[in-house]
């Protein structure tokens, strides 16, 4: 038994040198690797500074530059009314009584009514009033000028055979028919007038006929010739602007102190529906307002709230179809 324990005992011995052999190698190793790091951290503590070149950039400062003083066109304009040969005075027909109407001009327009390339002009006039002529004058006409080409004008109204007399206000030109010849439109009170354009320097009042006089009673402004749907024909918007009549504005009773009897205001005036008519292609035209959408009613009174003055065809929107813009006086446009 004693030699088996002294055989263990040194079994045991030799394990313990194993372990204490490897304990003291792993020891050398670790300090190793620390004197490996020291002298790294001394070695990056004491390394020479590495030399950088310096470089030097020169920045050159912008020039300012002054804009020089920018000229604008000079444009001129010279009256030429009385070389040109147009003699033509708007007649308002006021006599005294202050009558609203005779707040407004006339209109005009420049169309080449001959087709010979040279723009002629249409003038609209006022007329007197009935029973109350101006300084002498019992009525008047609208007046065409027909354009030599060379900056003079020739009166051709009565060879064209405008010859009526109406309270007028604005004129729209567009070929309704579509002979290739421009027809006239005119917006007046009481009464409005559509001129068929013959082809030969004369025109025709097919007011009657096509459908678009108005009601007797309208005050029409403006107009527009546009195609509505896209058919190929020209539809009509009239623009009507207050109801009106001379009872009317009486009852208004405008004055002002020290003068006696003035124009009324607008405001003061009942609004109206404008006029749409549908050309039907034959040289008739329907009047399709209410169901247009062209009437706008005031949602408290459900009357009409438009007192228009002006309107513009144009497609807003771009999805081919032409809108309206309608200008009113006084009441949302």
């Amino acid at each position: 038994m004693s030699e088996d324990r002294q055989q263990h005992e040194q079994d045991h011995d030799v394990e313990n040198d194993a372990v204490i052999g490897k304990a003291f190698k792993g020891s050398l190793i670790l300090l190793a690797v620390f004197i490996a790091l020291g002298a790294c951290l001394w070695w990056w503590k004491n390394r020479a500074p590495v030399k950088v070149e310096e470089q030097i950039t020169e920045i050159s400062v912008p020039e300012i530059s002054v804009q020089s003083s920018v000229s604008l066109p000079q444009v001129f304009f010279q009256d030429i009314t009385r070389e040109s040969g147009i003699e033509f005075k708007h007649l308002n027909g006021a006599y005294g009584d202050k009558l609203l109407p005779e707040t407004m001009g006339g209109g005009v327009a420049f169309f080449d009514y001959n087709q010979d390339g040279a723009p002629d002009l249409f003038f609209v006039n006022g007329t007197p009033w009935p029973d109350h002529s101006v300084n002498g004058i019992e009525s008047t006409t609208h007046a065409l000028f027909e354009n030599d080409g060379e900056g003079r004008f020739k009166d051709v109204t009565q060879a064209a055979g405008i010859t009526y007399s109406d309270y007028g206000m604005g004129v729209a030109v567009g070929d309704f028919d579509n002979n290739g010849w421009p027809d006239l439109f005119i917006t007046s009170v009481y009464q409005n007038r559509l001129l068929k354009n013959n082809g030969d320097g004369t025109f025709k009042d097919v007011t009657e006929a096509s459908g678009v006089g108005g009601e007797a009673s309208s005050w029409s402004t403006c107009a527009t010739w546009f195609d509505l749907e896209n058919d190929g024909d020209l539809d009509l918007f009239v623009g009507n602007y207050v109801q009106w009549s001379p009872d009317i504005d009486f009852e208004q009773g405008a004055t002002l102190t020290g003068i006696g009897r003035a124009y009324g205001q607008p405001m003061n005036f009942q609004g109206t529906f404008p006029v749409l008519y549908q050309n039907d292609g034959n040289g008739n035209f329907t009047d399709i307002s209410d169901s247009s959408g062209v009437q706008m009613r005031n949602p408290a009174t459900q009357g009409p709230v438009a007192k228009s003055l002006g309107v513009a065809p144009v497609d807003i929107n771009a999805d081919g179809w032409m809108d309206l813009v309608v200008a009113n006086d006084t009441v949302q446009n």
